[in-house]
């Protein structure tokens, strides 16, 4: 998938957990965390990487989302995870336009993809919309409280200054099991097709031969 959005990624009891751990935990510039390319257009708040009180609680309940979403698992067919960050963005607070490394953590993953999580009901700020451009042009993202959007880390993208109120966001990046876009699209297709034809006659020889053609070629693109 090039681009997808997750909606209701997280429960209200999930966010409401979220909200106050996010309320107790200390934040710091986060700059300090760019790359030398982006340094220089990251003005935000993180939480501190080294903090061992609330930030692995808040990492768990992401990660846990992630695990149990069927459209985040078939979608991005995720092989690692970075661990999570969680930022906020306050009045005059924004990231400019950047790419991501294609590599970060140790031992390094490869960011195939990135994923924003908004933690903030949009009525609250104003500004702040995630700005991506794809192949389709810029598209500007400010959803749901709770709702998620994966995009490739080839993308540029940056987030509108905020002109009033507060966003939080996690953001993370994944490497996954098939670093094809095109290769996960077909996978992708495949098993919405063959969901449609198992719901119909789950022994049918289509639904079948289906399931079999999306396990080849998974078998196959996973040796690359």
């Amino acid at each position: 998938m090039s681009l997808i959005q997750i909606p209701q990624l997280l429960t209200h009891e999930e966010l409401s957990k979220i909200d106050a751990l996010l309320e107790s935990s200390l934040f710091v510039d986060g700059a300090k965390t760019a790359s030398l390319a982006a340094q220089s257009v990251k003005k935000n708040l993180q939480i501190d990487k080294n903090n061992t009180q609330t930030l692995p609680q808040l990492q768990s309940i992401i990660l846990q989302a992630l695990k149990t979403s069927p459209l985040f698992q078939i979608a991005i067919l995720p092989k690692h995870i970075y661990p999570i960050v969680f930022s906020k963005y306050s009045e005059g607070m924004t990231y400019g336009w950047h790419v991501d490394s294609p590599q970060m953590g140790s031992p390094a993953i490869r960011t195939d993809l990135a994923m924003t999580i908004f933690l903030s009901d949009p009525s609250t700020y104003q500004g702040g919309e995630l700005l991506i451009q794809g192949s389709q042009g810029i598209t500007a993202y400010k959803p749901n409280k709770g709702d998620a959007v994966v995009y490739p880390c080839t993308y540029l993208h940056c987030v509108n200054p905020i002109t009033q109120g507060e966003r939080r966001a996690a953001v993370t990046w994944i490497q996954s099991e098939v670093g094809s876009v095109e290769k996960r699209q077909i996978l992708f297709d495949l098993n919405q097709i063959h969901g449609s034809l198992y719901q119909k006659d789950p022994n049918s020889m289509e639904a079948n031969l289906l399931l079999q053609t999306h396990s080849n070629l998974l078998r196959m693109w996973l040796t690359e």
